[in-house]
């Protein structure tokens, strides 16, 4: 019994040993595919399916143990890199205003689960690991008007919010969403992350995306290497 014990133990070091390595390979590529197009910086979000750790105002030192832990949280608000979003921001190529994220989707399991009773905390009504996917998600909107009015929203769901329309999109099996008016483009595409294993092959999803928005927009957001054959 205790054998059993210390090697489960042994398989959260290598887990997290694992996700350490991973993550700072996601952020490296997402880093390197920011640094074909003009933006200069990029902002994260955690607030779509699990909470970001906030800070507390009340902490006994407030140089020290600052964050608001609570008895009731989910395993998943520690972790970042289950589901996050790297935004961009806007920039602007002429008359247009082009904005810019993407999604880590490190595991679709919740997703294109087929439990009714599915929550994002119980992961054993998620979907196998076997027939699940990690993907980036890129997400850009193209538009003339002030703001974005397709930015994650589909026109013919009004009702739908931000989350409604992502969730949508991920439990679905389309690997692309196409959004437009006279005034503006939005697109969505999933890249599975085995098609990130090289700069050559980070190269090709750049590639295909620059073309997508090229086709569609008439706009150029990469560098111009990305647009010769």
């Amino acid at each position: 019994m205790k054998k059993e014990i210390d090697n489960i133990f042994v398989d959260v070091r290598n887990a997290f040993r694992l996700l350490t390595r991973y993550q700072e390979r996601v952020l490296n590529i997402v880093n390197y595919i920011r640094e074909q197009t003009p933006y200069t910086d990029m902002w994260g979000s955690k607030n779509w399916y699990s909470d970001e750790i906030k800070s507390r105002r009340n902490s006994p030192d407030k140089e020290y143990a600052k964050l608001n832990v609570f008895k009731d949280m989910w395993g998943l608000d520690f972790l970042y890199g289950h589901f996050f979003e790297y935004y961009f921001g806007r920039t602007k190529k002429g008359r247009y205003t082009i904005e810019m994220s993407i999604f880590q989707v490190s595991d679709d399991g919740y997703f294109i689960s087929n439990d009714e009773n599915k929550h994002m905390t119980d992961i054993s009504s998620y979907a196998n690991s076997e027939i699940s996917h990690s993907y980036l998600v890129f997400n850009v909107s193209v538009y003339t008007t002030k703001q974005s009015q397709l930015w994650l929203h589909d026109p013919d769901r009004p009702e739908e919010d931000w989350k409604d329309f992502l969730t949508r999109f991920l439990e679905s099996s389309i690997d692309k969403i196409i959004t437009s008016t006279d005034k503006e483009h939005t697109i969505l595409k999933k890249y599975e992350m085995q098609q990130f294993t090289s700069q050559s092959e980070a190269d090709k999803v750049i590639r295909d995306f620059a073309k997508l928005i090229l086709d569609n927009t008439g706009v150029r957001i990469f560098k111009e290497s990305f647009y010769r054959d």
